[in-house]
C-alpha cells in the first residue's frame, strides 16, 4: 500500500542536528478517511536518533518495519515487507548528488507562516501553511505544519530526499516539524495523513544505536534501487 510509504516519508524532514545535539523523537503517524478495516494497517510508530551528523529512523507498522541509517558518510536502509527483506545503502557522494538532481527538477513550495499557536508534546509551535506544486499536472497540495524554533532544523540536507514520495518539502521551514498534516489522493480517494510528534528526548544516544545488523538483506547499492524502480515504474504499478 502506497500510502504506508508516503506516512513514513513524512519523517524525511528530521536529519542531522549540531554535535552536541541529542534528540530522540517519537511519533506517531495516521490515516483518515480509510473504510475502517484498513486503518489500522496505515498506522505507524516512528522513533528518530539524532546525535550530531547520525540519524537513525525506526518505522513500524502491520504492513512494514523499515530502519534507515545514515553515519554521516553512507545511508543504509532495510525494510521487511511481507515476509521480504531487502535494504540499500547510498554514499554521501550519492546523497548529495541525488539531492542536486531532485532540487533542479522541482520547485519550491512557498511556506505562509500565521500567528495561531498551539502545544505539541511540550514544545510551544506556530502554524504553517505549506503549498507544493506536485506531479505532472502541476497541481497545487497544501499541508498544515506546526512547527517549534526551540529545535533546530539541519544544517546539511544528505539524508533522505526532501518532498519524497509526495511528503511536503520542509527543508526551508523556520523550525522542526512537530505536526504535519496533508491531504493526499490514493486512487480517486481523499486521505489525510497526520504525523504527530508524541516525545522528545534529549538524553545521550550510544553511538551502537547507529549500527545496522543486514545480515538476512538482500542489498542492493543505490544505483540498483534506482533501476529495480525504474523497472517498476515501466511495468505499470
Amino acid at each position: 500500500m502506497k500510502i504506508i510509504i508516503i506516512a513514513a516519508m513524512l519523517v524525511s524532514g528530521l536529519s542531522s542536528l549540531n554535535a552536541q545535539d541529542n534528540y530522540t523523537v517519537k511519533m506517531a503517524i495516521k490515516v483518515e478517511g480509510l473504510p475502517e478495516e484498513y486503518s489500522a494497517m496505515a498506522e505507524s510508530d516512528v522513533v528518530v536518533y539524532m546525535k550530531g551528523d547520525k540519524t537513525k529512523h525506526e518505522v513500524t507498522s502491520m504492513m512494514m518495519n523499515q530502519t534507515s541509517v545514515n553515519d554521516g558518510t553512507v545511508s543504509t536502509t532495510i525494510m521487511e515487507q511481507m515476509g521480504n527483506k531487502t535494504g540499500w545503502t547510498m554514499t554521501k557522494a550519492e546523497m548529495q548528488a541525488d539531492e542536486k538532481e531532485n532540487e533542479a527538477k522541482k520547485t519550491k513550495p512557498t511556506i505562509e507562516y500565521t500567528t495561531e499557536k498551539k502545544t505539541v508534546a511540550g514544545y510551544e509551535c506556530t502554524k504553517a501553511i505549506v503549498t507544493s506544486v506536485v506531479g505532472k499536472e502541476k497541481k497545487e497540495q497544501q499541508s498544515t505544519v506546526w512547527f517549534t524554533d526551540k529545535i533546530k532544523q539541519p544544517t546539511t540536507k544528505a539524508n533522505i530526499k526532501k518532498g519524497m514520495m509526495g511528503g511536503p518539502d520542509l527543508s526551508s521551514l523556520k523550525g522542526f516539524p512537530m505536526q504535519t498534516e496533508m491531504t493526499v489522493n490514493q486512487q480517486g480517494t481523499e486521505l489525510k495523513v497526520i504525523s504527530t510528534v508524541t516525545e522528545v528526548l534529549t538524553t545521550p544516544i550510544d553511538d551502537a544505536v547507529f549500527k545496522v545488523n543486514t545480515e538476512g538483506y538482500k542489498m542492493m547499492t543505490y544505483t540498483e534501487l534506482k533501476e529495480t524502480m525504474k523497472k517498476g515504474a515501466g511495468g505499470g504499478q
